[in-house]
């Protein structure tokens, strides 16, 4: 049976809200054939829709939304528009507040049960509820139940009764909470679309010997752009000419201005300096980092955190067992009454009616399910501005439970960029296999003069080394080229993946790697002294590379590649924040790997390690740390960050394949970032712990209360709306506050805390 590819369609529907609007929306979706997946962005307000194109249409589709009583409209993308309801809330919610008021001084002149005051407040109380009533009715149409439909029936139920007023200050205040609830939510998307407002609405394009002004839209990956002295830069590119220094704080986090020159990336949103540049276009501009950013903190519903998921399945079970008790309590104490219970006879009917109608309105799990999505939104918003991408909620709840960091070395702890400390030529050769023959100097040296033996072998390795990418290759490369010696012809190249390269060169089969390429030979401990290279570092602070043939080695190479100079200060800060296991990942070899852990004060070093290796290493220390975070950025650590419960690429250098595999993207090199991760997911679980607790718990008083008697229909209200308010606002202190930094007394640590605050301007 032939398969059709799905299509993908994507409508704005300004409605759309939170998981109500997205129930009834799916139940209209439910009666067209060929829907196969439905995902709700609740920050841009738009249903993006995965169909089957020979049995549906996205005509078809759009108008089984408007069957469910939405309004759909073409979807404009990268536009954040306030949402209208909030406005048409507020005009009916004046009107009913306006006829409570009425309503409450009538009372006093006349009395509370004439049909003058009873008027006003059933006149109130459809004024407030207008839209309410409007999406009930919607609501029912579509067979679902939600809070519209469940403070609906209490209302008209209270007036059915003759509880007037209650029922006109229950809806008006349900209205007011509904207003205040939306203009929280506006004020979270307004914070989102912030992030698309910093990308420039003109790019100067340069064709040839003319600009043109364009949509940032409309440039191609290759084309040349100017940006002037003030300028924001349209898209992600790479600088082709001028300097300049370049604010990137709201992309990366990087408090200070940033210099930028010729062969150095720039980003989109960022703000230019006091210099002009030309930079050449590397993503559309929907492929942006900036892009990237905001669609990660919009896609948050899509990859769920636990705690959400947890909140559902709590919320499909809640509702029905509270509307079950609220049933009990309108008809089982009447129905015992009439049996002659006595203590069921001692309360009136329209009592037990009462009380089974606040139970209705608590009923709705409103504030327990928007507690969780909108802590999500803003904790990633928050980690976007410090220039940390997080691809989903579960991600940013599992930062905050970090307790074990598994670190790469190379490009991670180190600065990634190695140097050669000194050539060693070994005293002699077994076996009758010759020494690399002599080679004149090149030009550039003394005319004439033979090479050393140290040169000898630095050539060699060079000329093979320069068929590889590695880092320790290029250096060897760059060392070559400084010395101005001449590359030879490489034949038969081989990477020996782990290990090092081999290849033929002067007709001479040759290996350069590590020892184990070697079968470990002996190695002379003591260097050879060599004017043209500084004072070297001990031996086991560096990395050895042997050069030769198969069965013997001719010389080493020695390369240092030193740690960052913030690596020491950023394990402080993990250690500051909760983390109590640090361990390096290395291919490299163990005397080096043991110097730089014991520089950094690392608790293990795991060294010698092929990619499968460190993939295996990874599994075993995640069985012992199941709170294990995986930190690196080169493809041969790609498998390790996907096999780590956490993956995290470090700096947007980090190769394609690692930012592919990772949870978490840090834009900058900055371990810094590590630590600010952690307490972000940690402050953001803290919330969701206290939004959860402030609603079941405001929940749970009202229902006691209501059980017993005490609990009023605008108690319930505020037990439903009120706190969705409180956990909506208790929420958004992820955007306004600072993370709080972590304190250490231990006499050894950094004075100089890497948990910064905001830059200036983004607190």
């Amino acid at each position: 049976m032939e398969t059709h590819p799905l299509d993908h369609a994507a409508f704005d529907v300004p409605e759309l809200c939170c998981s109500e609007e997205m129930t009834l929306v799916q139940r209209g979706l439910a009666r067209v054939a060929g829907v196969e997946n439905s995902r709700p962005d609740y920050v841009h307000r738009t249903l993006h829709v995965e169909f089957h194109s020979d049995k549906t249409t996205p005509e078809a589709i759009a108008r089984a939304i408007e069957s469910a009583g939405f309004v759909v409209r073409p979807h404009r993308p990268a536009r954040l528009e306030a949402s209208k309801t909030a406005w048409r809330w507020r005009g009916t919610t004046a009107a009913g507040g306006m006829l409570l008021l009425g309503g409450a001084a009538a009372s006093f002149f006349f009395d509370a049960a004439s049909p003058a005051v009873a008027a006003l407040l059933i006149a109130s109380t459809i004024a407030s509820g207008v839209p309410v009533f409007r999406v009930a009715a919607r609501a029912i149409w579509l067979w679902a139940l939600d809070m519209n439909v469940l403070m609906s029936m209490a209302a008209l139920g209270a007036i059915a009764i003759g509880q007037y007023f209650e029922a006109a200050t229950a809806m008006f205040l349900f209205a007011v909470s509904l207003w205040l609830e939306s203009h929280s939510m506006d004020r979270t998307r307004r914070a989102v679309a912030g992030l698309l407002e910093l990308s420039p609405t003109v790019a100067h394009r340069i064709d040839g010997h003319e600009m043109v002004d364009v949509e940032p839209a409309a440039l191609a990956v290759g084309d040349r752009v100017l940006v002037r002295p003030g300028e924001r830069v349209p898209v992600d590119g790479v600088v082709l000419a001028g300097n300049s220094s370049v604010n990137q704080s709201p992309i990366t986090g990087e408090s200070i201005p940033v210099e930028k020159s010729a062969g150095q990336p720039v980003f989109a949103g960022s703000l230019n300096g006091e210099g002009s540049l030309q930079i050449e276009t590397q993503h559309a501009a929907d492929a942006s980092t900036l892009a990237h950013i905001a669609q990660l903190v919009a896609d948050a519903e899509s990859r769920r955190s636990p705690t959400e998921r947890f909140i559902d399945r709590f919320a499909r079970r809640y509702t029905p067992v509270v509307i079950g008790l609220a049933a009990i309590f309108a008809i089982t104490p009447p129905i015992l009454a009439q049996l002659g219970v006595g203590w069921a006879g001692a309360t009136p009917a329209a009592e037990w009616f009462r009380r089974g109608l606040v139970l209705l309105v608590i009923a709705c799990p409103c504030a327990l399910v928007i507690s969780t999505p909108v802590a999500i939104v803003c904790g990633l918003f928050q980690a976007s501005r410090r220039g940390i991408l997080i691809k989903g909620g579960e991600f940013l709840e599992s930062a905050g439970l970090i307790d074990a960091i598994a670190l790469d070395k190379t490009g991670t702890l180190s600065t990634g960029d190695p140097r050669v400390v000194d050539v060693v030529p070994f005293p002699g050769t077994t076996g009758g296999t010759p020494a690399p023959k002599p080679q004149p100097r090149h030009e550039k040296n003394a005319p004439g003069a033979q090479e050393s033996a140290a040169d000898q072998i630095l050539r060699v390795a060079a000329t093979l080394e320069s068929h590889s990418e590695h880092p320790l290759a290029e250096a060897i490369v760059r060392e070559a080229r400084r010395r101005g010696l001449p590359f030879g012809r490489v034949d038969d190249f081989h990477p020996l993946r782990g290990f090092g390269v081999e290849g033929a060169v002067d007709g001479w089969r040759v290996r350069v790697g590590s020892p184990a390429l070697f079968g470990e030979p002996r190695i002379p401990t003591e260097p050879v002294d060599d004017g043209d290279l500084p004072t070297s570092p001990s031996h086991e602070a560096c990395t050895l590379v042997l050069v030769g043939t198969q069965q013997q080695p001719w010389g080493m190479i020695r390369l240092a590649d030193p740690p960052r100079s913030d690596a020491r200060q950023a394990v402080w800060s993990l250690r500051r924040a909760g983390v109590r296991r640090l361990v390096m990942l290395t291919g490299d070899s163990r005397a080096v790997a043991d110097a730089m852990g014991r520089e950094l004060g690392l608790d293990e070093t795991l060294a010698q390690l092929s990619p499968e290796e460190k993939v295996r290493q990874v599994e075993t220390l995640a069985a012992r740390y199941p709170r294990l975070a995986m930190v690196g950025d080169g493809v041969n650590d790609a498998p390790a960050l996907a096999a780590a419960p956490l993956g995290i690429a470090l700096g947007r250098q980090a190769s394609d394949t690692a930012l592919s595999a990772a949870d978490v993207v840090i834009l900058t090199p900055a371990l810094g970032r590590l630590a600010e991760l952690i307490l972000l997911g940690r402050r953001c679980r803290r919330i969701l712990r206290q939004n959860i607790i402030a609603a079941l718990g405001i929940k749970a008083a009202v229902l006691v209360l209501a059980a017993l008697g005490a609990a009023t229909l605008w108690m319930a209200v505020f037990a439903d709306v009120g706190a969705s308010l409180l956990v909506t606002s208790n929420s958004l202190r992820l955007i306004d506050r600072r993370l709080r930094q972590p304190t250490c007394n231990h006499p050894q640590a950094p004075s100089t805390s890497l948990v910064s605050p905001l830059p200036p301007g983004e607190g």
